[in-house]
């Protein structure tokens, strides 16, 4: 059985319209305004846990991972997006600097939650984007991997 959960969240002087639907157990569909993502959540107590992930289920960039969720990675290319609005608190890289898929590269405060950011795929820092202190929009790239 579907369960819808609605929430109205205002950061700062915007204002977003959620919507929650749970499809199965651990898969759900987040819509935020008019742009949904299909989330599925691990279970962190399973044997085996697994990052949580997030891709957008409509739209030109369907199925492309989305940061955000704690844990989670976000990428384009090798540009990794901001998935929600937040303040950069930490840079845990510098250009140049060689990652591995899966490294947190930075943390992201949203809503009072450190968020770590994570690299998906292995390579060098090409450049960074943002600094800390600094406020990001959905969307916005942060850094770039080659």
């Amino acid at each position: 059985m579907s369960r819808t959960n609605k929430f109205q969240l205002s950061i700062g002087n915007v204002n977003y319209s959620i919507n929650i639907s749970e499809r199965a157990h651990g898969l759900y569909d987040v819509k935020v305004n008019d742009e949904t993502f299909r989330i599925s959540i691990a279970d962190m107590l399973s044997p085996s846990p697994q990052t949580a992930t997030a891709t957008r289920a409509t739209g030109a960039v369907a199925g492309v991972p989305v940061a955000g969720v704690p844990g989670a990675v976000a990428a384009v290319g090798g540009t990794i997006k901001a998935a929600m609005p937040g303040t950069v608190m930490t840079l845990k890289v510098k250009v140049g600097d060689a990652v591995k898929a899966g490294e947190v590269v930075m943390t992201l405060e949203t809503m009072k939650m450190e968020n770590p950011i994570k690299s998906n795929r292995a390579g060098k820092v090409k450049e960074i984007m943002v600094q800390p202190g600094k406020f990001v929009n959905v969307g916005d790239p942060l850094i770039v991997i080659e």
